[in-house]
Parts: C-alpha cells; structure tokens; sequence
C-alpha cells in the first residue's frame, strides 16, 4: 500500500503555527498531531486531525448540529474544482453522530467528498439525515468544512454509501476508520520511530456513541508496541513511546500451584438448549450406570453399530468376533505388516495402513456359543471401557485400558479359558520364573508366523495344582477345567529376552481403568500431570506395565523414567511404544503462557510493534472488511461450523481495532455489533439450535433430528465439535476481553453460562459433572483429540485438521483467563504443550522425524489420521492446498507452537512452494499467512501488497485484517 500526499499539506503538518481568526484559535504542531480548537459561546469544540476529536454533550437547545459543529457557520463550502488535491480529513463524533471534516489547502474544496489516499479516488457520501455544509474561514490558506452530520435516531443500516468512480460499495453502520496522514503517538504504545514532539496537551471527551462510529488510526495511533490499556483524558506527547509488549487479558495472576482438573460447573445447562433424545438408539448392550455416555473415544466401534470394529489399545488391537473364533480377538502388527499405497508426486507413499481383525490369539471359553454369546459393554470412561463377554454359563470381563501392557480377562462362573487362534499354535511351552507371585502360571506361544506371545494365567486360592494349558488342535488352547475368577493375561514377547522378566513382575496385576491429575506452577510454567491407573489383582512388583507413546517418553518425569523396562512395541500409526513397571505415567510440560490474544511466534526477538504506516494501511484494510452486513454474513449461513468461522474472523478484527489500532470508538461499535451476531447463537436463534441430548449427554445441533445424520459435517452425533465450538469460544473470549477493557465489563458474566457449555461438552475436565462425559475429544493418552463422533470405522477414530484440534485449547485458554477460571486457562495451557509434541510428531513431519515412516514423510502432513492408517487426502478433496491448508487454519499465536518455524520451512520448500503458483483461491490467503510462521517479511510483502491483491485470496473464516497485523508484527519482530 501507498499513500500519496501533497507538499502544501505536509508543509502545513510541520509548521507550528498559532493564529486567532474570528475567534478561533488554530494551533498545528509536529507530523504527529494537528489539532483545531474552535472557541464560540456556549461550548468549545476540539477537533484531532488524527481523527479521535470529540465534542461536548448535546446543549439544552437541542441544536445538534450546532453542538458538533461549534457553531461554525461562516463562509461557503465552495465545492468542486480540482480531482487531484486530495484534502486531509477528520471524524469527530457527537450527540447527532458523525462528522467529517476536511482540511484543505486551497478554498476549493470537496465539502462532500471521501477521499482514499492510497488511490486517490473519491465520492459523494449520502445520508438518511439532512446534509450540513458548514464552513469556516480560518485562514487565507485554510478551510474547515463539516458535513452531513447523522442522526443516531435516524441513520440507517447502512448509513452511507461511497461511489468510486467505477464501483458501488456498500457501507457498514460501523462507520469507517479515519486513515489520516499523522498519527498520535503518545497515546498508542506500539512504537517503533521516535517522533517529533511537543509539550502540548490534549483533552478527550467522552462522546455519546451511535450506531454510526469511524475508527481513527494512522491519524490515531501512530506507530506502537502493545500495552494493556490506552489513557483516556490529557495525554502529552513524548519524545519515544516504546513499551514491553503486555496483553491486555494477562495471565491469571501468581496463584502458586493450580489444579488442573477443577469442575467447571455442576449446573444443569442452560434451558435454551431445549432437551430431546439423539435419534440414535443405545445399544441394549451398552450401558453406563446413568453417567453421560462417551462419543469419540478409542472403543467407539464396539458401543455402536454391529460391535465388530476394533477397539485400539497401543500396543493392541481388540475386537468381537461371534463367528468361528467366539470371543475377543486380539492383534499386535509390526512394521513388517504395514502396507503401504502407491508413490505420488511429493515422493512419498499415499497412504499406509495395518491388517484389521485378525486375531493372533481370541480369548474365548469352551462353553460359548454363537447363538449364546454377546458383547455387553459399560464402564465408558475417558480411558478405559469394561467388555464383557456374556453368556449363559458366565462372563470374560475384559478392561480395555489405553496403555495396558497385557490383554486381560477374568472369568466369572462355570467357564473353561479357551484361547484360539487365526493364525495357528506352532508351539506351546510352559515356563518357570522366580519372579512370579505364586499361583500364576506362564507360557509361551509361538504362532506359525513365528511371532511369540506369553500367557499368564492366576489362579485363585484352592484352585488345584494339576491345571494347566493345553494345545487341543493347531488353533486352539484350552484350560484342563473351569475355574471361576482365573485371571488371563496375553502379551506380545519382548524382543530382548533380558527385557522379559519385566512382564513377570508385572503377571498377576491389571489396569482396570485410568484416570489424569495434574497441577501447573504458575510461578514456573511447570505444569505436572499423570495418567494414574486403577489396578486389580497383584504382582510381585505390586506394579502392572503400560505403555508410553512417543510423545509422551520425551516428556516422562524423573520416577517414571526410573522404572523404564526397555521393552519396546509397534504401533499402528505412532511408532514405538515404550514400556514401563508402573501404576502410573507421570509426565512433565514447560506451558508458553505468553501466548495470549496478540499476534506471537516461537521466534520473535523483540517487542510486537507496528510502524505508523502500517497501523495507517491496517486501518484501510480493516475499513473495507467491516463495512458490510455482518450479523447477516454470521447468521445467514445453514452451518454452525461456517457461521462459527465467520464470527471468530470478525472477533479477530475487533481484536484488531481494540488492541493494536486502539481505537476505542469503532471498537465499542463492533464489540456492540458482534454481541447482537453471537446473541443469535446465545438465544439459540440460528440455523441449527443447539440442543442437550439426553440421551448421550450432550450439547449438540438439531440438524439431524430428522434423519440425515451428515448435516453439517455429522456435528450432531458428536463429529467435529472441539473444530465447530472452537470458534464460538475463542469470539466469545475475545468479545468477553474487549468489553471487560473498554465496555460495560459485564458480557463475560452474563454469557458464561452458555460458553462454558461448550466448553464443558468438548473438554469437561470432571467427573464432578455429571452432565457431559470428561474430555469426549482431547484424548490425553494420544495427546490430541478424535473428531469422529457416533459413527463406526473399521480403521478407528480419526481426525483431520489438527489446528482447529488445538485452536479449541487455545480458543478455551483465552476464555479461561476472561472469566478469571485459572484451571481451565492453565488446563488449555497444558494442552497446547501436549499437542505440540504429538501433532508435531504424528501429523506434521519434519525432516529429523523418526517415528512415522519414511516412506511418509516427504509428504509432510498426515491428511487423515486414522487409529488404523494413514492418508494423504481429505474428506473434500485431494488437491494438495486442501490436505495441507486444513493443518493450518486457522493461522492464530498458538500456531507457531505446533507449526515450528524449521517444519513450516521445510514443508513451504519441498511441497507448498511447488503448489502455490496454481492457487488462487481462499486457500491462498490461508498458505501465504502460514508462511508467516517461518517468513514473516514475505507474508506480510503479500498481505500488504495492493498491485497482487484480490479478495478472492480469503477464506471465509480469514480475514486481511489479522493477516496483515499477524504478518507485519511478527516481521517487525524478528
């Protein structure tokens, strides 16, 4: 962008000059500020030329016109003469409105003419009030002009319309920001040039507020780094304004250790959300003692649908069978077995995936029968589920506990242990250890395919010492007799022999269920937390085995690496797990709580700043953007995924105005816009009502009550809901924020109730409410979340856009901190830690990556993660924008803490370079500001680059206005 400026006024913005004109007093100082103070009984009118004037309350007489205008009412206003003087102007506002006011050089002036300075086009502005056309002589070179004053009771929707000399362009009743040539530095704390200064003072008035309200920057606030608030009252100008970058929602403040789990609310949520049943029928074969039932978890495919998918452990895989071999089949592949699709054009594999259902070994009994058996399932936790396998002689419960290092089963009733086989028994041995408790009996395995699996079997007390496990064919093992409460544990042979005793320490004891703790150290950033598992039985170590994945054996703490076994097992799409002796995985995080509402990177080096031109250029951007219908652009939309977006880019932009262009005015008429656009969803007014599914236990939409399960993304049965609520809560925080620093301050209170329902459906962090299940989508095992809901999948959960993943963490930290919950704020916290290292890890590849497969990684995402596989796709397309740009929106501060600036270059170089000539759509916008994650002068070269700009670049939900602040304050950064 460029502005272009004549000599005449930039001479007039230099010299100081003070003059009394028919009682006026004209006083101009420094390439900051120009300030007109008119004097004429019975008020005093100041007007700024960086456009923050304001004028008294309305008088007595009622002379609206009059009061904003200062009775200024000499002279003509000469309009018409020379197209190519552009005349600088000013707003103020009053009790009638808005005023612009125009500064000229010459009498002839354009007294209805809206100038862009970058284009140098113009037009009439119009009016539902009556246009004004006062003038002031104020000097033989001067003339002040004010017109079309607009009445707050009468102005319109759209309060004016700009005609260029080719295009009509409607107009928002936001107003428009007043980009000026000077800009007021003393006031904005985001500096970055020092400035000519003056001694002279500046009074502001509060002004009454009306619909129709300009944003005054360049002209407003000159060049700033962040500070938390902007003086309101006598400001004086100084000779630098640099100041520590500040937020302004900060962190909680020091509160020593906070829990990380605390409830959010035990309430009942709000009645708006009216009360219906999903119309997916339970399962009779599923039950949960009247808790809320889980929708997106590891063992979705056996409480829905025909119960025959498998349920992924890590390290195993578990699944019902009631054909041939009855029972649970049970699965462990190696890297061996993965398989793997053709070579596309990044060099890599398309896609790999694992073998599913085969069972290496079926827990089963003798006395089951396909017409007699069944698959009862409860206990559904965010960790664990308890499969029972039912018959008429008794039951195998089998916990199937994320981590576990054995598959178990305890028998109940008049039950013979049979296990089987799809693969087939090549040998069996029994074993003796001295590390074994006593009662529990060990074998070992080995199948045709030459794979060892090792077998425990514990004994009761008075079970007879004759029995034993016994080949009765090539593909089944059976107990010599039945006995009730016999324990089996089956577990795959480690590959080191001296790393094996570790499983006898740990033969006898199994997990049962998990549940996570944790705390954070505010006063260090530490955060502490700890899947803590619920055993039964017992071992000679008094300690079970479980599993770590990759991402978490980096982060393990110091007594749970004590207890590392080196034992060591592939998973299906995460790499090697690891094992340890322990009852529980304690795990340790450094959170970034500096990242807070404002633009931030991993690598910035000094204070987020913005020059005076950009601030000025960022205005403009930010005018074009708001000048439209936007509650319509929200609530028009037949999708609350889509109309989430759209809200959220407009809370950006306010975010925008509020905090970094600080104006104050066109802030408040935003904040004012935006709480009527999400007071629509609040009210449960939009397209698809939310509801609370009581069957499920559930906030989720009203879209397929009538059948189609696929309306909006299948958010109704639980698809997708941390991606669609993400946005609603990050707006709502940053409405909440806004209002909390320059409104009434009581948004957040009022609609807390409504938020936190959102948040408590996505991420309840307690079993204390007993309304949602704990954490349905933020998996704390994987250490991201599973977008798909209630629906069966024979590769598992999956998930595709891993940003809008932890865009909800971040979206929840911000409202956390808004509404002053420290637990949720430092919880959000935490997760983001967590996801930088596993969606760092297993969706985006950097070079140095070794966990995924070579063959992978060249294509630098995952597209889809799978439980089962993955595949370089999306469920929308297969162009290579779609499958990277759905890892990048939306582009936010939390951003660079997943999306490192070595992996963003990395994948810019090998693959979006490649595209990018070839994109020209909304993916480009969402690509070029990805870039600024590792490039930031090139981004922001784009973003504020008129010659190649064009509005087709934007998504929906992204806006030029944050691209071109998040772009330009991470390029002044580095």
């Amino acid at each position: 962008m460029s502005f272009s400026f004549n000599v005449p006024q930039l001479f007039l913005l230099l010299v100081l000059l003070t003059n009394i004109v028919n009682g006026a007093v004209i006083s101009v100082w420094s390439t900051s500020k120009v300030t007109k103070t008119f004097t004429a009984a019975p008020r005093t009118v100041t007007v700024y030329a960086d456009g923050d004037g304001v004028v008294p309350s309305k008088s007595a007489d009622g002379d609206s016109t009059k009061a904003a205008t200062g009775e200024i009412s000499n002279g003509n206003s000469n309009e018409g003469s020379n197209p190519d003087e552009l005349p600088a102007f000013s707003t103020i506002y009053g009790p009638s409105g808005r005023y612009e006011l125009y500064l000229s050089t010459s009498y002839s002036t354009y007294a209805t003419t809206l100038y862009y300075t970058s284009t140098a086009t113009y037009g009439t502005i119009r009016s539902s009030a009556a246009p004004a056309k006062e003038t002031q002589l104020v000097s033989e070179t001067e003339k002040i002009i004010s017109v079309n004053p607009i009445e707050a009771s009468t102005a319109p929707t759209t309060t004016s319309t700009v005609f260029s000399a080719t295009t009509s362009i409607p107009t928002s009743s936001l107003g428009r920001i007043s980009t000026g040539l000077e800009t007021s530095i003393s006031s904005n704390p985001l500096v970055t040039e020092p400035v000519a200064t003056s001694s002279a003072s500046r009074t502001i008035e509060t002004a009454t507020l009306t619909e129709s309200v300009q944003i005054s920057t360049g002209l407003v606030n000159g060049t700033r780094s962040f500070n938390s608030s902007s003086a309101i009252g006598t400001e004086t100008a100084t000779e630098t304004s640099k100041v520590s970058p500040t937020q302004t929602t900060a962190p909680s403040p020091d509160v020593g250790v906070v829990d990380l789990f605390e409830t959010i609310d035990t309430a009942p949520p709000p009645s708006v959300f009216s009360r219906q049943d999903l119309p997916l029928p339970l399962l009779s074969s599923v039950s949960n003692n009247g808790k809320p039932y889980q929708t997106n978890k590891f063992y979705q495919n056996i409480v829905i649908g025909d119960q025959k998918g498998a349920v992924i452990t890590y390290p195993y895989s578990v699944f019902y069978t009631s054909e041939n071999h009855l029972g649970l089949g049970i699965s462990h592949y190696t890297e061996s077995d993965k398989v793997f699709g053709p070579t596309n054009s990044n060099g890599a594999s398309s896609y790999f995936l694992n073998p599913t259902l085969v069972g290496h070994l079926v827990l089963s009994a003798k006395e089951f029968t396909s017409s007699g058996l069944s698959l009862q399932v409860s206990e559904l936790k965010e960790l664990s589920v308890l499969a029972t396998l039912q018959s008429s002689s008794g039951s195998v419960h089998a916990p199937l506990v994320e981590g576990m290092g054995f598959v178990s089963g305890v028998y109940e009733g008049s039950l013979t242990l049979r296990l089987s086989s799809q693969v087939g028994f090549k040998t069996l041995t029994q074993e003796t250890s001295k590390t074994l408790p006593s009662g529990v009996l060990k074998y070992r395995v080995t199948l045709f395919s030459d794979i060892e699996w090792l077998i425990y079997v514990t004994l009761p007390e008075g079970t007879s010492s004759d029995y034993k496990l016994e080949i009765t064919d090539n593909y089944t093992l059976q107990g010599t007799e039945s006995v009730d409460g016999l324990i089996v544990q089956v577990a795959k042979a480690a590959d080191k022999e001296e790393s094996e005793i570790y499983y006898d320490y740990a033969a006898g004891m199994y997990p049962e269920s998990a549940v996570v703790t944790g705390s954070t150290d505010i006063s260090t950033d530490v955060a502490s937390y700890s899947i803590v598992y619920d055993t039964k039985g017992k071992s000679s170590s008094g300690s079970t085995l479980v599993f770590a994945l990759p991402h978490q054996v980096d982060s393990i703490d110091e007594s749970t690496n004590a207890r590392d076994t080196g034992i060591q097992l592939e998973s299906t799409t995460k790499g090697k797990l690891r094992a340890y002796l322990t009852n529980v995985l304690g795990l340790q995080e450094t959170v970034t709580s500096q990242i807070q509402f404002l633009p931030w990177a991993s690598f910035m080096s000094k204070t987020l700043s913005y020059t005076a031109q950009q601030l000025q250029e960022l205005a403009q951007v930010a005018n074009d953007e708001i000048s439209q219908d936007i509650k319509n652009a929200v609530t028009g939309l037949d999708s609350n995924y889509f109309s989430g977006k759209v809200l959220d880019k407009y809370a950006y932009i306010l975010l925008v105005i509020s905090d970094i262009i600080q104006d104050d005015e066109v802030a408040l008429s935003l904040l004012e816009t935006l709480k009527e656009t999400i007071g629509v969803f609040t009210s449960n007014q939009q397209y698809y009502p939310l509801m609370y599914d009581t069957r499920y236990g559930g906030v989720t939409s009203t879209g397929s009550q009538s059948g189609d399960t696929g309306v909006d993304f299948g958010s109704a049965y639980y698809n997708d809901h941390h991606f669609h609520y993400g946005y609603f809560i990050h707006a709502a925080a940053v409405i909440g924020h806004v209002d909390n620093k320059i409104g009434n301050g009581t948004w957040a209170q009022a609609n807390k109730d409504w938020v936190n329902s959102l948040v408590r459906d996505v991420a309840n962090p307690s079993d204390g409410d007993s309304y949602f299940p704990v954490s349905r989508s933020f998996d704390w095992y994987q250490g991201h979340s599973w977008a798909s809901g209630l629906f069966s999948a024979y590769d598992g959960r999956n998930q595709e856009s891993s940003s809008e993943d932890y865009n909800f963490a971040y979206g929840m930290k911000l409202w956390g901190a808004v509404i002053g919950d420290t637990s949720m704020e430092q919880r959000g916290n935490l997760m983001l830690s967590i996801m930088s290292r596993a969606i760092g890890t297993y969706f985006l590849f950097e070079d140095s990556n070794a966990v995924v497969p070579s063959e992978i990684i060249p294509n630098r995402v995952a597209g889809i993660l799978f439980e089962n596989k993955m595949d370089y796709t999306t469920y929308f397309g297969t162009n290579k924008e779609y499958i990277h740009g759905i890892h990048m929106l939306p582009i936010t501060p939390a951003s660079s803490l997943i999306r490192t600036p070595q992996f963003v270059s990395q994948e810019w170089s090998s693959v979006i370079s490649n595209i990018l000539p070839d994109v020209n759509s909304g993916w480009t916008g969402i690509l070029r500001l990805n870039e600024a994650l590792s490039d930031p002068v090139s981004a922001f070269s784009f973003f504020s680059n008129d010659d190649v700009w064009n509005n087709n670049y934007l998504d929906n939900g992204q806006s030029r206005t944050w691209a071109y602040a998040f772009s330009a304050g991470l390029a002044n950064s580095v």
